[in-house]
């Protein structure tokens, strides 16, 4: 059942990244200060949201939202993903810009969904991972990411992107994720 409740937000997450990430080839950072802006919005509504529902948003929130979220923090991945992608694609040179949005995009979708799936072996320090599902974020995200910037950049982002996914702490993987693919690109490559 958990499966079939995730299939459509990693499906949208993946959706969401590609837009995105072609939105950046044609049109560069200024897509980054456009994400920026509606997360902010996207931010003030959610804690708008949280006094005073807003009835329009409740079909939306119930099919993409995580129902824990949907309490505290309504469309939160959301919110933290366009933050964090926006300021990824402001900050970071073209192609670890890329590297971050496709990795996340790519990776974290496949992760949940093959470790939803398949995931029999946790790792040590996150016992809510799995070994199967960071090795799904680690090809996809390598194979996607390829398909935007050089291949050695994509198998190290995806590599990066993997490992701070399994990282135990309370920072939001839209967050983590492509705010540390985009940094080590940037070190490693420009």
């Amino acid at each position: 059942m958990e499966l079939k409740r995730e299939l459509p937000r990693q499906i949208f997450h993946f959706f969401n990244g590609t837009v995105i990430a072609l939105a950046y080839l044609q049109w560069g950072a200024r897509v980054g200060w456009v994400l920026i802006f509606m997360a902010t919005v996207g931010w003030w509504l959610s804690w708008r949201h949280t006094r005073k529902p807003f009835s329009w948003a409740e079909p939306l929130l119930g099919f993409l939202d995580r129902p824990r979220d949907i309490q505290h923090f309504p469309a939160k991945g959301a919110v933290l993903y366009g933050l964090a992608v926006g300021v990824s694609l402001v900050v970071y040179p073209r192609y670890p810009a890329l590297g971050a949005i496709t990795v996340l995009a790519s990776g974290d979708a496949f992760s949940t969904l093959v470790g939803k799936a398949w995931g029999r072996r946790p790792w040590p320090w996150n016992r809510r991972l799995s070994m199967e599902g960071s090795l799904a974020f680690f090809v996809a995200g390598t194979l996607y990411a390829s398909l935007f910037i050089p291949f050695p950049q994509a198998l190290v982002g995806a590599l990066m992107g993997a490992l701070v996914e399994t990282v135990p702490w309370s920072v939001d993987d839209n967050v983590s994720i492509p705010l540390a693919v985009g940094g080590l690109l940037a070190l490693l490559f420009y």
